[in-house]
């Protein structure tokens, strides 16, 4: 852990945004749109996903109505029941594809808005971090790809790698922590959208590595402010899910 005696604390206050922030809001904002390719995607594999397991899943039902059939003497359904509840195990999972696209169309619209509320404010916020702790996450036998960094206000941020260090990390070269001691944060106040970024200082040693499991579209974004206390962070990412 680094020494916080002589540090001052980290702080944020909203400012007026440049012309070059304000560029950078408006290229997010112009950049968003539903893709509707992709929505069609996400109905067709939801319903190939139930195709497939209709296949598996529909043989063993028969199977075993027709056993209870053998045994009882009573009628499991007819032709047109077996088709009926076929239709609507597929029309289940096609369901399931279509809730997630209309999650995601939420979720860009609400962006959407809240990028319009930034460059119509012409605002941003401002972050000064002091780090003093940071431990790593990684996949499998591959190099730490996210790090998460402790504040000395107890804050809690996210960092990628291959953000903090501009690309991929090679799989020969060394392993060296790129975690922040200090940076300077601006974002939108109502987007959250990480605007620019700029770190100071020797990057801190990790005190551990821990295995990722949280999914890739539930991990936190690089940058980001992790609403949760430093103590619960390994649980959240690390944990079983």
């Amino acid at each position: 852990m680094v020494e916080t005696r002589d540090r001052p604390l980290s702080l944020s206050y909203r400012r007026p945004a440049d012309r070059q922030e304000t560029r950078v809001l408006e290229d997010a904002r112009g950049e968003l749109h539903h893709d509707t390719n992709g929505d069609l995607a996400e109905v067709a594999s939801g319903l190939s996903y139930g195709f497939a397991t209709l296949l598996v899943v529909g043989p063993l039902a028969l199977l075993i109505a027709w056993l209870l059939q053998f045994a009882t003497g009573m009628s499991f359904g007819s032709e047109r029941v077996w088709f009926t509840a076929a239709g609507l195990w597929l029309t289940a999972w096609g369901g399931l594809g279509a809730i997630r696209v209309a999650a995601r169309r939420t979720r860009v619209s609400m962006l959407r808005r809240a990028l319009d509320d930034d460059i119509e404010a012409r605002e941003v916020v401002e972050e000064s971090w002091r780090f003093v702790e940071a431990i790593g996450f990684q996949e499998a036998e591959k190099m730490p790809l996210l790090y998460m960094v402790h504040a000395d206000n107890g804050g809690v941020v996210a960092f990628e790698e291959r953000h903090l260090l501009g690309r991929e990390r090679s799989p020969g070269e060394s392993a060296i922590s790129l975690a922040p001691s200090d940076a300077v944060l601006v974002r939108g106040p109502r987007s959250g959208l990480l605007i620019s970024e700029n770190y100071s200082g020797p990057p801190l040693p990790l005190l551990d590595v821990h295995t990722l499991t949280r999914p890739r579209d539930e991990r936190p974004a690089h940058g980001s402010v992790i609403d949760r206390p430093w103590k619960g962070v390994h649980a959240w990412l690390a944990g079983p899910h």
